[in-house]
Parts: C-alpha cells; structure tokens; sequence
C-alpha cells in the first residue's frame, strides 16, 4: 500500500475542507485591494445620493481604497439594486438603499425583479428619518387634520417619487385611515414633486424630511406632520402625524448592502469600518442637519433579520393595496 493510500478518509476530507475555505480566507485578508463601487438607485441630489456622500470619504478612509458613488437612477431605486444583486460577491459593489428600492418596489414588480432576503446581505443600517407630508403655503392650512377636512371636499393631490414606493404606501395609508380622498401622483424623484408642490401643479407633497426641510424654513413648503413617534426637536411646532392619527408611524431608513454569498469576513470588514465612521461626530452632524438620525444595529445578522421580517411585513400591506 502506498504511503498516499494511507491518508485516511477523514483527512482527505479536512484537507478537501481547508481548501474549500481557502479562496475565502485569502480574498478576506487582502479585501480591499482596489476601489469600491458604493452604487445609489437615484439622480444626485437626493437623500440617498447624500447619504451615500458623506459616507464616501470616510469609509474611503478607513478601508484604505477609494470608495466612488455610483448613481443608476430608475424604476424607485431598482435598476441599482438589480444591478448590486447581480455584481459579483467579492465585497467591491455595495449598494446604499432605502426600504422603496429593497424592501417594497422589487415585491411589486413582475417578471425578473430579486429577492432582497435571497439576494443580498445586509451589512447595516446606516440612519433612518421620519417622513413629512408638506404642502403649499397657497392652501392656507396649518395641520393635518384641516388638511384631512379639505381632502373631503375635494381630492388632494399629493406629489411622491414612485409608485409602489414608501411615499405612494403613506399617502395610501393616509387615505385609508382617515376616510379622505388623497391623489397620490407619481414623479421620477422627489424633487420635480417638490417643484410642482411649491409652483401650485400639487397641492403637496411626501417624501423625507430632510429635502423639504429647507423649503419649509424659507415659507416656500409648510410641513403640516412628520411621521415619527413624537415631534422633532428642530421642528417643534410641526405636529407628528400619529397625535391625531396613531397609526400614521413610519420611517425611512438607509441601509448598505453587498451581493448575496459575499464572504463573510469581508460583510464584518465593511460592517466594522461603517461602525467607525458612524461614530464620528462630523458624520453625525451631516446626517443631522439633513433631518436623518444616525442608527445603527449590533451588527449584519440583526439587521439582516429586520430587512427579512420588514420584507414579510410590507408585503403584507402591499398584498393588502391590491399592489402585489
């Protein structure tokens, strides 16, 4: 018998195990080695776009490797998403997305749109902000409850960035609560929404807080409610929806993403690096004074589990509006 004979089966196994894990050990240890592609689902400008810009340096930073922002606008955010669930799993193509382009757009579309639970990996969130319904100062209204008692009068159109999308599901929900008759009127980004709601085309619009805020401020917008629990420090004369409407509770959130199958150790590199950066005051105070408030999860599997079950939950909702 040959001395190779003699290696037993459970060595073979190992070894066969070892080799296996060793393309994944060696990409881990020399990931990154070149820029990263950090791909955003809409035009410059936006909340996500901004997002994606304060991250950029600083993670840039911290991995060593330039990070550039990628912008694939389209179909809410998907034609992005699509594109990262496809990439390759090797950590360079990462997505930074909202729940309208990961969560509720991909479970209203036919056809070959993904499945995020199934093909991606959350590494984390990176901040969430409550919504704001604002309208235009021309209506005269100062609360939403007047603006509920208008829409019973007449419809009210109300500007939002797509179909499908958190915006379209709030307006809905809106009218599903309040028993009023809203327009939900679907542009290719919130701001052309914006524009038409400030130029009297709407009567209002809903999108995140942060790209109506300056409007509001000027007089050009007046945002009657912002979806979050209690009302906002910065805005403490602007009612939260849910004082008149409880179930009116919901928030925006920005997460980062890589391809499914992604090794491991390269999501905790990612996850480890974001976390750092999270922490820093000047990122904070970006994030702040855009209306976003930094959030972060204790690391990539509970933040996969709440994309899961945040998958699952919508759906339900979306099954509900007759929109699946």
């Amino acid at each position: 018998m040959t001395r190779f004979a003699e290696i037993s089966r459970r060595d073979l196994l190992a070894w066969g195990s070892l080799l296996g894990l060793a393309p994944f050990a060696a990409q881990a240890d020399t990931y990154p080695n070149r820029s990263i592609s950090l791909v955003v689902g809409a035009p410059p400008g936006g909340s996500v776009d901004f997002g994606a810009r304060v991250l950029m340096r600083p993670l840039s930073e911290v991995l060593g490797v330039p990070v550039v922002v990628d912008n694939k606008p389209g179909a809410t955010g998907v034609i992005g998403a699509k594109l990262v669930a496809k990439a390759a799993a090797d950590g360079y193509t990462l997505l930074l997305a909202t729940p309208t382009s990961v969560v509720l757009a991909p479970q209203t579309m036919p056809g070959d749109a993904f499945n995020t639970p199934r093909d991606m990996v959350g590494i984390n969130m990176v901040a969430k902000n409550p919504l704001a319904i604002a309208i235009s100062p021309a209506l005269k209204i100062d609360n939403l409850k007047d603006l509920v008692a208008l829409s019973r009068t007449r419809p009210v159109t109300l500007g939002q960035s797509g179909s499908g999308g958190s915006f379209d599901l709030l307006i809905k929900q809106l009218a599903k609560v309040t028993g009023g008759n809203f327009d939900s009127i679907p542009y290719k980004g919130v701001g052309p929404a914006i524009t038409d709601a400030i130029g009297g085309q709407l009567d209002g619009v809903v999108s995140d807080l942060g790209p109506c805020l300056s409007f509001h401020q000027s007089g050009k917008l007046k945002i009657v409610a912002v979806t979050s629990e209690k009302r906002i420090a910065s805005l403490p004369n602007v009612a939260a929806a849910s004082e008149t409407y409880p179930a009116l509770v919901t928030y925006n959130w920005l997460g980062l993403f890589a391809p499914a199958k992604t090794p491991p150790d390269v999501v905790n590199k990612v996850n480890a690096a974001l976390l750092k950066i999270l922490a820093r005051e000047d990122v904070k105070t970006q994030f702040t004074q855009s209306a976003n408030i930094v959030s972060s999860m204790k690391g990539p599997a509970e933040f996969q589990a709440f994309v899961a079950g945040e998958y699952k939950r919508w759906g339900a909702v979306l099954k509900e509006q007759g929109m699946i």
